[in-house]
């Protein structure tokens, strides 16, 4: 039997005292402690929805109805298919919950402290004396396959036949009855904790029975597996086995056929309940822990005891060759076996043509002869016994050679030993660990770290990391026809042309440190056309089918291989060196591998995998911390999770570590993710949105039969990120940004208007002082002087001279005034500026000869009064300096009123401006073309002056439209605030 156990300190439950398995195959654990349901790998406590804690579990029974749960402190509850259990019914007796039982007529029985019932699916009635159970206490209850009803009082077991409607005594007294079981050939099994046996009872009529008693230790509860075998559990003595067919006689000679306790392996000697699932697996609760038993799916070979390490070969004839580290070796023929002494610790056996069997060790090579191993020749350096020789093989012409431990690699020829060259200056890769011949003679020597060596035609040829070989130490190999396969530390590989490629394996972890590489036909009788690879790794033993392997080749993903149970594990002992290979195969069509539980068999045809796939199952999503209902179509979790965990997994009992999970994120992952047998999934920082998670499971078939596990989950987006509060944050930015533009606007308007208004008072007053005092003053002093010209005579020198000075004074007092009314702002507030300019030819006095004009492009619009104010003293200054000094016979003023500008060109066809002066922008001692420029600047205008000798010259000021007219308002008119 294969044995494996689940504690406490295993995260199993302890003191099982009940056990039972539902239609849905999962196995339901009543204990000390609560409920627990079981899938072969997580135990899952069940919460009732009230949240009322269960307490010890004292008896299950699995209906078509659900579960039926009996507690120590009284009452039995049913849980239904959907996992909800329902509200207590009336009518059970009081105390403890020993034993339920189901007849077929449906009726659930239960075998309470304070009396046997009976439910009759509207409720519990108590079965009493007046049904011939006569009993104050029930203690067990049981319905056997031909319809018995069992029942036990504190004192006398009672029957029912089927069809009666009371009870009758069987003449059995007996105080503490614990268990009644029956086989399906209507044997019923009765165990007593008081007593040193258990009860073998026969019926040999309708009411009448056989009894006999089989000596065992105080047992406490029994089970019939498929064999009619009964395994009883003991209270102190472990489990004891009595085979079909065991009679008293027998028994009273051999004791118990078998047994199995604490020693073995078992949880504890304390055997509390049994059960044998619809696999026929035996599950046994004892007050430690939970216990499965099943048969081994590897037939081992029987071997002495205390024999290790074995070495592996198969001879010529066929025969199994197995050499140990006592120093025996055995072979295997049919039924026929062959037993020789070597005395030394065997560490390498090879079949050879030329010499047969070759067997190495600290003492040498060995041969084996007819009449038992002969010396070939001693080793060429001395050695430690256990790791003598790591690796052999025979060459073509017969040659020998041998990997000896920490010396290097030597050929035994022409009778002598001969080292051969080193292949590499590490210290690590001094000697082979592993050696073999491909089919076409050449010999082949794997190194520790990614070195491999061939020799051929004296010649050795080396592979490394370069040439693609990523395995670490390279401790397998197998030559095929189509290719060569490398097994080693990291996994497998296999070399086309010159280059190696790693074959990716799903199970990267089962593939870790492989020993052995067998190939097998893919079908019994097939020959060489497409052969399966069998790997012997640390973790067990993997089938590779021949197909999977060139559909990964050609592309493929996730290839779907077999695993071969657990006890194919590699023997790691850190003392001894593993004898290489540790697999073969004989020509009978066996497998045979070298594990830490012996030497085991397999057969490489037989049928594979369970009867029906396991179904995968998500059971909880957890989101930072947090459990979610998964129960709903589609799951929806907080904004910005931060950690996903999605826990799944699929019921298989007999087998949970032969299965693989894959699962895949839609939406996150583009290929599937190989778990191994992890049953969690694990996202971090996914993005908002709409996901579909599938899983699926890869069961003992490396195949996916049953339907994915899917759960719909979406993560909304947070608040502040989403489109509908973007566009209104936006807008209300852009609401917050114009107010704050409108109030700063109105603020620089507000402070424009007050300078513009301090501006033009003080102009006004300037303007007013100049006229009441100096140009009054000048006036006065003209009269008393013309006064005195008339006094004079009109032909007087005197008088002529102080008329011409008199005219002077009089054009002085008229440019006096012109800037006084330019000071004030000459014209109108609703005045044009082309009536203003037209005006100004006159007031200018220039001679007649120049031809003057003044016109618009463009509707005249308003125009600010700075605005209007400063492009009227600019074309003043242009005006009368084409008027007065550029001797022009023709000067233009043009205003271009546009939506998008305000413009003004004066033009002239005079003699120009100096090209010095248009650099300085004006005379040193005059201020009118550095005055023009100034004005520009105050309203952001653009003034551009083009003069030379031959066209003249022309003066030309823009301005944006939005800030030179009044009714256009525009957040650019800040700009005009330095107008003042």
């Amino acid at each position: 039997m294969d044995h494996r156990r689940w504690t406490a300190s295993d995260q199993g439950p302890s003191a099982v005292g009940a056990l039972a398995q539902t239609v849905d195959g999962y196995l339901w654990l009543g204990t000390h402690d609560s409920l627990y349901r079981f899938d072969g790998f997580e135990f899952e406590k069940f919460e009732p929805a009230d949240g009322e804690p269960l307490g010890v579990v004292s008896a299950l029974i699995s209906t078509a109805q659900g579960l039926w749960v009996g507690f120590r402190a009284g009452g039995v509850r049913l849980i239904d298919s959907n996992g909800m259990m329902q509200p207590i019914d009336s009518g059970l007796p009081d105390g403890v919950v020993y034993s339920l039982a189901e007849d077929p007529q449906g009726h659930i029985w239960a075998a309470a402290d304070a009396g046997l019932a009976q439910h009759n699916g509207a409720g519990w009635r108590l079965v009493g004396e007046d049904e011939g159970f006569a009993g104050l206490h029930a203690r067990a209850v049981h319905v056997d396959a031909q319809g018995y009803t069992w029942a036990a009082s504190e004192e006398e077991l009672y029957m029912r036949p089927p069809g009666a409607s009371s009870f009758m005594k069987t003449g059995i007294r007996s105080p503490s009855i614990s268990k009644i079981a029956s086989s399906p050939s209507g044997e019923v099994w009765v165990t007593d904790r008081s007593r040193e046996h258990v009860l073998r009872l026969t019926k040999t009529g309708h009411a009448s029975i056989k009894r006999e008693e089989i000596p065992t230790s105080r047992a406490n509860s029994i089970v019939l597996d498929e064999q009619g075998g009964a395994w009883v559990g003991t209270l102190g003595a472990g489990l004891h086995y009595l085979a079909a067919g065991t009679r008293q006689e027998s028994v009273e000679k051999t004791a118990v056929i078998g047994s199995y306790t604490a020693r073995d392996g078992l949880s504890s000697d304390y055997v509390l309940a049994q059960l044998v699932d619809r696999e026929g697996i035996l599950w046994v609760g004892t007050d430690a822990g939970l216990d499965r038993l099943k048969r081994k799916t590897l037939d081992p070979l029987a071997l002495p005891a205390g024999a290790g390490s074995h070495a592996l070969a198969v001879d010529s004839e066929g025969s199994l060759w197995v050499g140990s580290d006592s120093g025996q070796l055995r072979g295997f023929r049919g039924d026929s076996q062959s037993t020789f002494e070597l005395g030394m610790p065997i560490s390498t056996l090879v079949n050879s043509e030329q010499y047969g069997l070759l067997i190495g060790g600290h003492e040498g090579v060995f041969s084996l002869a007819g009449d038992g191993p002969e010396r070939i020749a001693a080793l060429p350096v001395e050695t430690a016994p256990e790791s003598a020789i790591r690796a052999m093989a025979v060459g073509e012409d017969g040659d020998i050679w041998i990997s000896v431990n920490r010396a290097g690699l030597f050929v035994w020829a022409d009778q002598q030993w001969r080292q051969a060259d080193p292949v590499s200056d590490s210290q690590r890769q001094v000697m082979p660990v592993s050696a073999s011949r491909d089919l076409a003679g050449n010999l082949w020597f794997g190194y520790r770290d990614n070195l491999l060596v061939s020799f051929s035609e004296q010649k050795f040829k080396r592979w490394s990391f370069q040439e693609g070989l990523d395995i670490g130490h390279v401790t397998a190999m197998l030559h095929l026809p189509e290719r060569t396969w490398v097994g080693g530390q990291h996994g497998l590989a296999y070399l086309e042309g010159d280059r190696f490629h790693r074959l990716d394996l799903p199970g990267a972890g089962s593939f870790q440190n492989i020993y052995a590489l067998v190939a097998v036909p893919a079908r019994q009788g097939a020959g060489e056309s497409g052969m399966d690879i069998w790997v012997h790794s640390r973790d067990g033993i993997f089938k590779l089918p021949a197909a999977e392997i060139e559909r990964v080749i050609a592309g493929g993903q996730a290839l779907l291989y077999s695993s071969h149970d657990q006890i194919g594990r590699l023997p790691m002992d850190p003392y001894k060196v593993l004898p290489l290979p540790t697999g073969v195969y004989t020509p009978d069509g066996s497998l045979w591998f070298a594990t830490g539980h012996g030497v085991v068999r397999a057969d490489p045809y037989q049928a594979e995998g369970m009867a029906e796939p396991p179904v995968v199952t998500i059971k909880r999503l957890t989101a930072d911390g947090v459990d979610f209902d998964i129960s709903d179509a589609a799951v929806q979790l907080p904004a910005a999770s931060k950690k996903l965990v999605i826990a799944y997994s699929a019921l298989n009992l007999g087998a949970p570590e032969t299965m693989r999970f894959q699962y895949r994120l839609n939406g996150h992952d583009s290929e599937w993710v190989d778990a191994g047998r992890s049953r969690r999934a694990v996202y971090s920082h996914l993005h908002p949105g709409s996901y579909e998670f599938h899983v699926r499971v890869i069961g003992e078939n490396g195949r996916s039969n049953s339907p994915d596990g899917i759960l719909n989950v979406l993560i909304p987006q947070v608040f502040y990120l989403r489109p509908g509060f973007l566009l209104l944050l936006s807008a209300a930015l852009l609401l917050f940004l114009f107010w704050i533009s409108s109030v700063y606007m109105y603020r620089e308007k507000a402070a424009l208007r007050t300078r513009l208004e301090e501006r033009f008072q003080e102009r006004e007053r300037i303007a007013r002082e100049l006229h009441d005092t100096l140009l009054q003053s000048v006036q006065g002093m003209m009269l008393s002087f013309q006064a005195v010209a008339d006094s004079l005579p009109r032909e007087s020198a005197a008088r002529h001279s102080m008329e011409r000075a008199l005219d002077r004074a009089e054009q002085v007092i008229a440019e006096g005034r012109d800037r006084i009314t330019g000071l004030r702002g000459e014209i109108a507030p609703a005045e044009d500026l082309v009536v203003a300019f037209q005006a100004l030819h006159l007031e200018v006095g220039a001679a007649d000869s120049a031809a003057y004009s003044v016109g618009n492009v463009g509707k005249p619009l308003p125009l600010r009064s700075e605005v209007r104010d400063a492009f009227y003293q600019v074309g003043r200054e242009a005006v009368c300096n084409s008027l007065r000094h550029a001797q022009a016979s023709r000067v233009s003023v043009t205003f271009t009123y546009a939506a998008d500008r305000f413009e003004m060109l004066v033009a002239d066809d005079g003699v120009g401006i100096d090209p010095l002066y248009q650099r300085m922008r004006g005379r040193p001692e005059h201020g009118g073309m550095r005055g023009m420029y100034e004005r520009a600047h105050r309203i952001d205008a653009t003034l551009e002056i083009v003069s030379n000798a031959r066209s003249g010259t022309s003066i030309r000021l823009s301005l944006p439209g939005s800030i030179a007219f009044e009714n256009t308002v525009d957040y650019k008119y800040s700009r005009s605030s330095r107008a003042g």
